[in-house]
């Protein structure tokens, strides 16, 4: 079953996979991320339009317990945004091992 973004509403994403928006009317929008629990790690986050990706979160370090950010781009009516949570490693594939909140909204 996929999982699909509302707009201007927040989503609780709990482990890898893939979040979809699709685009009502052409503007400005953004996405924001905030992973709030991390195993040592090698998550990797990405922001795609129409499967071309238009920003990649920053590498994790060993230490690091958490990672934020917020990206915006201008997208057309009936665009697909997806957020894509995928790593190589096996912790990371754990159930509940990596949790994340994010939104997808209009304007910058």
């Amino acid at each position: 079953m996929a999982n699909y973004l509302v707009l201007n509403q927040n989503y609780v994403n709990v482990g890898l996979g893939t979040l979809t928006f699709t685009v009502p009317t052409t503007g400005n929008y953004n996405v924001a991320c905030q992973v709030t629990e991390l195993p040592p790690s090698s998550l990797v986050i990405q922001v795609k339009n129409n499967g071309s990706t238009i920003f990649t979160a920053p590498s994790v370090s060993a230490t690091q317990i958490g990672l934020e950010f917020k990206v915006s781009f201008q997208a057309t009516a009936a665009d697909s945004i997806t957020v894509v949570f995928s790593s190589s490693a096996a912790n990371d594939n754990l159930l509940n091992s990596v949790k994340a909140n994010v939104s997808i909204g209009q304007g910058f």
